[in-house]
Protein backbone atom coordinates (compact mmCIF):
# COMPACT_ATOMS: atom_id res chain seq x y z
CA UNK A 1 0.00 0.00 0.00
CA UNK A 2 1.28 3.21 -0.99
CA UNK A 3 1.51 6.15 1.94
CA UNK A 4 -0.94 9.01 1.70
CA UNK A 5 1.56 11.65 3.11
CA UNK A 6 1.03 15.34 3.00
CA UNK A 7 3.95 17.49 3.70
CA UNK A 8 5.44 17.71 7.40
CA UNK A 9 3.22 20.91 9.29
CA UNK A 10 5.69 22.69 11.85
CA UNK A 11 3.58 25.50 13.81
CA UNK A 12 4.05 27.16 16.73
CA UNK A 13 0.46 27.60 18.51
CA UNK A 14 -0.40 30.86 20.35
CA UNK A 15 -0.22 29.66 23.49
CA UNK A 16 3.25 28.32 22.98
CA UNK A 17 2.23 24.99 21.60
CA UNK A 18 4.78 23.65 18.92
CA UNK A 19 2.45 21.48 16.78
CA UNK A 20 4.60 18.85 14.47
CA UNK A 21 2.40 16.96 12.06
CA UNK A 22 2.54 14.23 9.32
CA UNK A 23 -0.76 13.53 8.26
CA UNK A 24 -1.15 10.15 6.26
CA UNK A 25 -4.33 8.77 5.04
CA UNK A 26 -3.85 5.26 4.60
CA UNK A 27 -3.77 4.59 7.83
CA UNK A 28 -6.11 3.54 10.49
CA UNK A 29 -3.68 4.91 13.26
CA UNK A 30 -2.15 7.91 14.96
CA UNK A 31 0.59 8.14 17.28
CA UNK A 32 1.13 11.03 19.60
CA UNK A 33 4.42 12.79 21.09
CA UNK A 34 4.74 15.25 24.04
CA UNK A 35 7.78 16.26 24.64
CA UNK A 36 9.78 18.17 27.04
CA UNK A 37 13.31 19.56 26.78
CA UNK A 38 14.84 18.34 29.82
CA UNK A 39 16.35 15.08 30.82
CA UNK A 40 19.05 13.52 33.10
CA UNK A 41 22.04 16.21 33.12
CA UNK A 42 19.54 19.34 33.85
CA UNK A 43 19.17 18.16 37.49
CA UNK A 44 21.29 19.59 40.31
CA UNK A 45 23.09 17.61 42.62
CA UNK A 46 20.09 16.95 45.18
CA UNK A 47 17.81 15.56 42.55
CA UNK A 48 19.23 12.95 40.50
CA UNK A 49 16.45 10.90 39.05
CA UNK A 50 13.85 13.21 39.32
CA UNK A 51 13.20 13.16 35.80
CA UNK A 52 12.76 9.64 35.42
CA UNK A 53 10.29 9.64 39.17
CA UNK A 54 8.36 12.29 37.47
CA UNK A 55 7.69 10.00 34.08
CA UNK A 56 6.44 7.43 36.41
CA UNK A 57 4.23 9.38 38.52
CA UNK A 58 2.45 10.88 35.35
CA UNK A 59 0.62 8.01 35.16
CA UNK A 60 -0.32 7.71 38.39
CA UNK A 61 -3.59 9.70 38.65
CA UNK A 62 -5.33 13.21 38.53
CA UNK A 63 -8.21 14.65 40.54
CA UNK A 64 -10.75 12.74 37.92
CA UNK A 65 -8.90 9.50 36.96
CA UNK A 66 -7.06 7.12 38.78
CA UNK A 67 -4.14 5.20 37.49
CA UNK A 68 -6.53 2.17 37.14
CA UNK A 69 -9.11 4.89 34.71
CA UNK A 70 -5.72 5.70 32.80
CA UNK A 71 -4.71 1.53 32.08
CA UNK A 72 -8.96 0.68 30.90
CA UNK A 73 -8.73 4.01 28.62
CA UNK A 74 -6.01 3.01 26.17
CA UNK A 75 -6.51 -1.02 27.14
CA UNK A 76 -10.59 -0.44 26.37
CA UNK A 77 -9.68 1.06 23.21
CA UNK A 78 -6.72 -1.63 21.77
CA UNK A 79 -3.74 1.30 22.16
CA UNK A 80 -1.59 1.92 24.55
CA UNK A 81 0.45 4.97 26.52
CA UNK A 82 3.96 5.12 27.50
CA UNK A 83 7.14 7.60 28.68
CA UNK A 84 10.95 7.50 28.32
CA UNK A 85 13.61 9.63 29.45
CA UNK A 86 16.77 10.34 28.60
CA UNK A 87 19.87 12.61 29.29
CA UNK A 88 18.35 15.58 27.73
CA UNK A 89 14.95 14.55 26.67
CA UNK A 90 11.51 13.26 28.32
CA UNK A 91 9.27 12.12 26.12
CA UNK A 92 5.24 10.78 26.87
CA UNK A 93 3.20 9.04 24.20
CA UNK A 94 0.31 6.70 23.00
CA UNK A 95 -0.23 4.97 19.53
CA UNK A 96 -4.22 4.84 19.01
CA UNK A 97 -6.68 4.22 16.16
CA UNK A 98 -7.21 7.32 14.43
CA UNK A 99 -10.69 7.67 15.87
CA UNK A 100 -9.51 8.16 19.36
CA UNK A 101 -7.49 10.32 19.11
CA UNK A 102 -8.53 13.53 20.07
CA UNK A 103 -9.68 11.72 23.50
CA UNK A 104 -6.18 10.55 23.72
CA UNK A 105 -4.79 13.33 23.33
CA UNK A 106 -6.99 14.98 25.93
CA UNK A 107 -6.30 12.00 28.79
CA UNK A 108 -2.15 12.27 28.00
CA UNK A 109 -2.24 16.53 28.44
CA UNK A 110 -4.49 16.13 31.53
CA UNK A 111 -1.71 14.17 32.93
CA UNK A 112 0.58 16.63 32.21
CA UNK A 113 -1.23 19.41 33.43
CA UNK A 114 -3.49 17.61 36.24
CA UNK A 115 -1.81 14.92 37.56
CA UNK A 116 -1.84 14.74 41.95
CA UNK A 117 1.69 13.53 42.97
CA UNK A 118 0.11 11.99 46.25
CA UNK A 119 2.51 11.03 49.29
CA UNK A 120 1.08 7.73 49.13
CA UNK A 121 1.37 7.12 45.11
CA UNK A 122 5.17 8.76 45.07
CA UNK A 123 6.41 5.86 48.03
CA UNK A 124 4.53 3.47 46.20
CA UNK A 125 6.42 4.08 42.80
CA UNK A 126 9.49 4.95 44.80
CA UNK A 127 9.94 1.01 45.07
CA UNK A 128 8.89 0.21 42.22
CA UNK A 129 11.20 2.79 40.86
CA UNK A 130 13.98 1.01 42.97
CA UNK A 131 13.28 -2.49 41.35
CA UNK A 132 13.62 -0.89 38.24
CA UNK A 133 17.20 0.10 39.29
CA UNK A 134 18.13 -2.77 40.65
CA UNK A 135 17.31 -4.83 37.38
CA UNK A 136 19.38 -3.24 35.17
CA UNK A 137 22.36 -3.75 37.56
CA UNK A 138 21.94 -7.06 36.48
CA UNK A 139 21.93 -6.13 32.74
CA UNK A 140 25.63 -6.45 32.15
CA UNK A 141 25.64 -4.03 28.98
CA UNK A 142 23.62 -1.50 30.94
CA UNK A 143 25.79 -0.93 33.33
CA UNK A 144 28.96 -1.25 30.80
CA UNK A 145 27.50 1.70 29.45
CA UNK A 146 27.50 3.56 32.28
CA UNK A 147 30.52 2.70 33.49
CA UNK A 148 32.32 3.75 29.55
CA UNK A 149 29.96 7.17 29.96
CA UNK A 150 31.42 7.68 33.21
CA UNK A 151 35.21 7.51 32.11
CA UNK A 152 34.65 9.22 28.77
CA UNK A 153 32.91 12.22 30.42
CA UNK A 154 33.95 12.49 33.80
CA UNK A 155 32.07 13.96 36.45
CA UNK A 156 29.54 15.18 33.83
CA UNK A 157 25.85 15.23 33.61
CA UNK A 158 25.97 12.80 30.50
CA UNK A 159 27.82 10.18 32.49
CA UNK A 160 25.21 9.76 35.28
CA UNK A 161 22.54 7.16 35.02
CA UNK A 162 19.78 8.54 33.54
CA UNK A 163 17.32 7.39 36.41
CA UNK A 164 19.98 8.08 39.39
CA UNK A 165 21.46 5.33 41.97
CA UNK A 166 19.43 3.58 44.38
CA UNK A 167 20.48 5.62 47.13
CA UNK A 168 19.38 9.03 45.55
CA UNK A 169 15.77 7.61 44.67
CA UNK A 170 15.28 6.48 48.17
CA UNK A 171 16.69 9.68 49.07
CA UNK A 172 14.52 12.06 46.79
CA UNK A 173 12.14 14.31 49.00
CA UNK A 174 8.23 14.08 48.09
CA UNK A 175 8.06 17.73 47.96
CA UNK A 176 11.29 18.12 45.65
CA UNK A 177 10.23 15.79 43.66
CA UNK A 178 6.05 17.56 43.20
CA UNK A 179 7.71 21.05 43.27
CA UNK A 180 9.97 19.97 40.02
CA UNK A 181 7.13 18.81 38.12
CA UNK A 182 4.90 22.32 38.79
CA UNK A 183 8.74 24.32 37.67
CA UNK A 184 9.74 21.82 34.85
CA UNK A 185 6.78 20.50 33.33
CA UNK A 186 2.94 21.21 34.29
CA UNK A 187 3.26 24.48 33.27
CA UNK A 188 5.74 24.26 30.30
CA UNK A 189 3.90 24.17 26.45
CA UNK A 190 5.55 20.98 25.41
CA UNK A 191 6.38 19.93 21.89
CA UNK A 192 3.85 17.72 20.21
CA UNK A 193 4.31 15.59 17.17
CA UNK A 194 1.68 13.83 15.37
CA UNK A 195 1.77 11.67 12.62
CA UNK A 196 -1.35 9.06 11.13
CA UNK A 197 -4.75 9.76 9.80
CA UNK A 198 -5.80 13.17 11.45
CA UNK A 199 -7.21 16.10 10.65
CA UNK A 200 -4.11 18.67 11.32
CA UNK A 201 -6.34 21.61 11.33
CA UNK A 202 -8.90 20.29 13.70
CA UNK A 203 -6.10 18.67 16.27
CA UNK A 204 -4.60 22.03 16.01
CA UNK A 205 -7.52 23.77 17.25
CA UNK A 206 -8.14 21.69 19.90
CA UNK A 207 -4.39 21.95 20.67
CA UNK A 208 -4.95 25.90 21.22
CA UNK A 209 -7.50 26.00 23.83
CA UNK A 210 -4.97 24.88 26.31
CA UNK A 211 -3.38 27.43 28.54
CA UNK A 212 0.10 27.64 29.77
CA UNK A 213 1.76 30.19 31.87
CA UNK A 214 5.78 29.61 30.67
CA UNK A 215 7.00 30.71 27.75
CA UNK A 216 7.92 27.55 24.63
CA UNK A 217 10.85 25.43 25.27
CA UNK A 218 14.02 26.52 22.92
CA UNK A 219 14.88 23.68 20.11
CA UNK A 220 18.57 23.52 21.26
CA UNK A 221 18.71 25.39 24.63
CA UNK A 222 21.87 25.67 26.73
CA UNK A 223 22.79 23.24 29.44
CA UNK A 224 23.70 24.17 33.28
CA UNK A 225 26.19 21.42 33.41
CA UNK A 226 28.31 23.03 30.43
CA UNK A 227 30.21 21.26 27.50
CA UNK A 228 31.44 17.90 28.37
CA UNK A 229 35.20 17.52 28.48
CA UNK A 230 35.80 14.68 26.44
CA UNK A 231 38.62 12.12 28.48
CA UNK A 232 40.54 10.22 26.27
CA UNK A 233 42.90 6.86 26.93
CA UNK A 234 42.80 3.27 28.46
CA UNK A 235 40.19 2.76 31.16
CA UNK A 236 39.37 -0.89 32.91
CA UNK A 237 36.25 -0.57 35.48
CA UNK A 238 35.88 -4.16 37.57
CA UNK A 239 33.07 -5.78 36.24
CA UNK A 240 30.94 -8.07 38.56
CA UNK A 241 29.87 -10.05 35.06
CA UNK A 242 30.94 -13.27 33.33
CA UNK A 243 32.09 -11.56 29.90
CA UNK A 244 34.30 -8.30 29.36
CA UNK A 245 32.25 -5.39 27.58
CA UNK A 246 34.57 -3.29 25.38
CA UNK A 247 33.92 0.32 24.27
CA UNK A 248 36.15 1.89 21.61
CA UNK A 249 35.20 5.63 21.41
CA UNK A 250 35.52 9.09 20.00
CA UNK A 251 33.82 12.40 20.07
CA UNK A 252 32.87 13.82 16.63
CA UNK A 253 33.13 17.11 15.45
CA UNK A 254 30.14 18.83 16.81
CA UNK A 255 27.35 20.10 13.58
CA UNK A 256 23.53 19.94 13.39
CA UNK A 257 23.29 19.42 9.78
CA UNK A 258 21.35 16.48 7.47
CA UNK A 259 24.52 16.32 5.69
CA UNK A 260 26.17 14.97 8.76
CA UNK A 261 23.76 13.01 10.10
CA UNK A 262 23.76 11.27 7.04
CA UNK A 263 27.61 10.85 6.68
CA UNK A 264 27.74 9.21 9.96
CA UNK A 265 24.90 7.02 9.41
CA UNK A 266 26.52 5.41 5.97
CA UNK A 267 30.10 5.42 8.27
CA UNK A 268 28.34 3.37 11.18
CA UNK A 269 26.45 0.98 8.82
CA UNK A 270 29.55 0.02 6.93
CA UNK A 271 31.94 -0.56 10.24
CA UNK A 272 29.22 -1.96 12.53
CA UNK A 273 25.57 -1.14 11.75
CA UNK A 274 24.48 -4.36 10.03
CA UNK A 275 25.17 -7.91 9.94
CA UNK A 276 27.36 -7.52 7.07
CA UNK A 277 29.34 -4.53 8.24
CA UNK A 278 32.98 -5.41 8.75
CA UNK A 279 32.85 -5.43 12.78
CA UNK A 280 30.03 -8.32 12.84
CA UNK A 281 31.77 -10.20 9.93
CA UNK A 282 35.16 -9.84 10.75
CA UNK A 283 34.53 -10.56 14.93
CA UNK A 284 31.85 -12.48 15.33
CA UNK A 285 31.66 -14.72 12.08
CA UNK A 286 35.48 -15.06 10.92
CA UNK A 287 36.82 -15.30 14.35
CA UNK A 288 33.50 -15.92 16.46
CA UNK A 289 35.13 -14.06 19.37
CA UNK A 290 31.25 -12.71 20.08
CA UNK A 291 27.90 -12.57 19.86
CA UNK A 292 27.09 -9.49 20.12
CA UNK A 293 29.37 -6.43 18.36
CA UNK A 294 28.16 -3.32 17.27
CA UNK A 295 28.69 0.42 16.71
CA UNK A 296 26.64 3.53 17.29
CA UNK A 297 26.72 7.51 17.21
CA UNK A 298 24.65 9.60 19.36
CA UNK A 299 24.85 13.73 19.29
CA UNK A 300 23.50 15.58 22.39
CA UNK A 301 23.23 19.17 22.66
CA UNK A 302 27.00 20.31 22.33
CA UNK A 303 28.57 17.15 22.05
CA UNK A 304 28.68 13.78 19.69
CA UNK A 305 30.43 10.47 19.86
CA UNK A 306 30.79 7.43 18.20
CA UNK A 307 31.35 4.33 19.60
CA UNK A 308 32.38 -0.14 18.86
CA UNK A 309 31.18 -2.30 21.37
CA UNK A 310 31.83 -6.15 21.58
CA UNK A 311 31.09 -8.38 24.48
CA UNK A 312 33.77 -11.02 24.89
CA UNK A 313 34.28 -14.34 26.97
CA UNK A 314 37.00 -12.83 29.61
CA UNK A 315 39.74 -15.29 28.30
CA UNK A 316 39.25 -13.48 24.81
CA UNK A 317 39.23 -10.52 25.94
CA UNK A 318 42.97 -9.22 25.08
CA UNK A 319 42.21 -10.89 21.03
CA UNK A 320 39.16 -9.16 20.87
CA UNK A 321 41.13 -5.69 21.37
CA UNK A 322 43.62 -6.34 19.08
CA UNK A 323 40.67 -7.14 16.55
CA UNK A 324 38.73 -4.34 17.21
CA UNK A 325 41.88 -2.11 17.23
CA UNK A 326 43.01 -3.14 14.24
CA UNK A 327 39.40 -2.97 12.13
CA UNK A 328 39.03 0.58 13.41
CA UNK A 329 43.13 1.64 12.04
CA UNK A 330 42.37 -0.25 8.60
CA UNK A 331 39.14 2.56 8.35
CA UNK A 332 41.41 5.14 9.85
CA UNK A 333 44.37 4.80 7.17
CA UNK A 334 42.33 3.27 4.15
CA UNK A 335 39.33 4.41 4.60
CA UNK A 336 35.87 2.73 2.74
CA UNK A 337 35.57 1.24 -1.00
CA UNK A 338 33.15 2.86 -3.22
CA UNK A 339 30.94 -0.60 -3.20
CA UNK A 340 30.74 -0.19 0.74
CA UNK A 341 29.52 3.33 0.34
CA UNK A 342 27.15 2.46 -2.14
CA UNK A 343 25.71 -0.09 0.33
CA UNK A 344 25.45 1.81 3.15
CA UNK A 345 23.09 4.18 1.21
CA UNK A 346 21.05 1.59 -0.39
CA UNK A 347 20.99 0.32 3.44
CA UNK A 348 19.67 3.60 5.19
CA UNK A 349 17.55 4.32 2.82
CA UNK A 350 15.96 0.80 2.99
CA UNK A 351 16.14 1.25 6.65
CA UNK A 352 13.88 4.58 6.51
CA UNK A 353 11.31 3.04 4.12
CA UNK A 354 10.54 0.39 6.44
CA UNK A 355 10.77 2.26 9.45
CA UNK A 356 8.38 4.93 7.98
CA UNK A 357 5.66 1.60 7.91
CA UNK A 358 5.65 2.08 11.66
CA UNK A 359 3.39 4.88 12.58
CA UNK A 360 5.43 5.57 16.20
CA UNK A 361 8.46 5.66 14.54
CA UNK A 362 7.34 8.25 12.17
CA UNK A 363 5.86 10.02 15.28
CA UNK A 364 9.48 9.94 16.88
CA UNK A 365 11.03 10.87 14.01
CA UNK A 366 9.20 13.99 13.82
CA UNK A 367 10.99 14.72 17.23
CA UNK A 368 14.19 13.16 17.03
CA UNK A 369 14.50 16.02 13.70
CA UNK A 370 12.94 19.02 15.72
CA UNK A 371 15.29 18.85 18.80
CA UNK A 372 18.51 18.06 16.42
CA UNK A 373 18.35 20.88 14.56
CA UNK A 374 14.75 21.95 14.06
CA UNK A 375 14.62 20.79 10.40
CA UNK A 376 11.94 18.65 9.18
CA UNK A 377 13.03 16.49 6.52
CA UNK A 378 10.34 14.02 4.73
CA UNK A 379 11.59 10.31 4.47
CA UNK A 380 12.04 11.02 0.68
CA UNK A 381 13.76 14.73 1.49
CA UNK A 382 16.04 12.39 4.07
CA UNK A 383 16.55 9.66 1.33
CA UNK A 384 17.23 12.79 -1.57
CA UNK A 385 19.81 14.37 1.23
CA UNK A 386 21.38 11.00 1.57
CA UNK A 387 22.44 10.02 -2.35
CA UNK A 388 23.44 13.85 -2.70
CA UNK A 389 26.78 13.19 -0.44
CA UNK A 390 29.46 13.01 -2.40
CA UNK A 391 31.98 10.03 -1.06
CA UNK A 392 34.45 12.49 -0.21
CA UNK A 393 31.60 13.91 2.33
CA UNK A 394 32.13 10.67 4.01
CA UNK A 395 35.83 9.50 3.65
CA UNK A 396 36.84 12.71 4.97
CA UNK A 397 34.94 12.02 8.08
CA UNK A 398 36.30 8.86 8.55
CA UNK A 399 40.32 9.76 7.99
CA UNK A 400 39.87 12.80 10.63
CA UNK A 401 37.09 11.58 13.06
CA UNK A 402 38.97 8.18 14.14
CA UNK A 403 42.63 10.26 15.78
CA UNK A 404 44.34 8.14 18.10
CA UNK A 405 45.11 10.72 20.58
CA UNK A 406 41.08 11.21 21.36
CA UNK A 407 40.83 7.60 21.45
CA UNK A 408 38.87 5.73 24.43
CA UNK A 409 39.00 2.58 25.26
CA UNK A 410 36.88 1.10 28.15
CA UNK A 411 37.60 -2.54 29.14
CA UNK A 412 34.55 -3.15 31.53
CA UNK A 413 35.88 -7.04 32.90
CA UNK A 414 36.90 -8.54 36.11
CA UNK A 415 40.50 -7.90 37.95
CA UNK A 416 41.86 -11.04 36.73
CA UNK A 417 41.53 -9.82 33.23
CA UNK A 418 42.99 -6.14 33.54
CA UNK A 419 46.51 -6.85 34.01
CA UNK A 420 46.48 -8.71 30.91
CA UNK A 421 44.67 -6.04 28.86
CA UNK A 422 47.22 -3.78 30.55
CA UNK A 423 50.20 -5.49 28.85
CA UNK A 424 48.79 -4.61 25.23
CA UNK A 425 50.19 -1.24 25.79
CA UNK A 426 53.20 -1.95 27.49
Amino acid sequence: MRWEIMPPIDRTLANGIRFLAEPIAATKAVAIGFWFSRGSRDEDSASHGITHFIEHMLFKGTATRSARDIARFFDRIGGYVNAFTEHELMCVYCVVPAYHALASAELVLSLLQESVFSDFDIEKERSVIVSELLSSQDDSEEMAMDAALAAMYPGHGLSRPIGGTVKEVETLESDRIRGEYYEQFREFPPVITVAGNIDAEYFESFLATKEYSEQPQEILKESTDGIPYWQAGHFYPVSPFGQSQIFLSWPLEFERSGANWFAWSAINAIIGDSVSSRLFQTLREEKGLCYSVYSTFAVNRDSALWSAYAATPSERTVETIETLMTELESVRERGFTDGEIADARLHIAGEMLLAAEDIENRMKRLGRQHFYNGILYSVEASIALLESLHDDDIQNRVHTGFSRIQESLVVYTGKKWIKECRKLWQ
